[in-house]
């Protein structure tokens, strides 16, 4: 009895914890950048599972990005994730086109056509005496 009692009040208390995963954590539009830029990690290139990052794209004003690990590259029991979120207003207003994202980052956009972003990605040309990108603010 006691076993099924515990296994009960343990089950909500996991979901809360799982429901818990869904917050963003609010970054500067300098370090957001430099996350898109680049890779993430991979502690153990030997694994069948891989960490991933995936940009999002717009959603409700902010500019969002995923972070997936798994057990096997040091993201805990059940893998760990984490999203990160930057308001639009605060990029420059030739972000995402201008700027190179690293070689393996997911596009995890609605539609996208390509499932890694380097595939699809292509400089933005600056029409001839355009004036220069707004710088990013923090």
């Amino acid at each position: 009895m006691h076993r099924a009692l515990r296994i009960t009040l343990c089950v909500p208390l996991a979901g809360a914890v799982l429901a818990s995963g869904g917050c963003a954590t609010k970054i500067s539009p300098k370090e957001f950048i430099s996350r898109y830029q680049s890779n993430i990690s991979v502690p153990n290139p030997d694994s069948p599972k891989l960490p991933c990052r995936i940009f999002l794209g717009q959603r409700k004003g902010y500019y969002c990005m995923k972070d997936k690990i798994p057990h096997s590259q040091g993201g805990g029991i059940f893998g760990t994730g984490a999203t990160f979120r930057c308001q639009v207003a605060q990029f420059p207003d030739d972000f995402p086109d201008a700027y190179k994202p690293g070689d393996s980052v997911i596009d995890g956009r609605k539609g996208a056509r390509y499932r890694y972003l380097i595939q699809s990605w292509r400089p933005m040309a600056a029409p001839a005496g355009a004036p220069a990108t707004r710088p990013v603010t923090e």
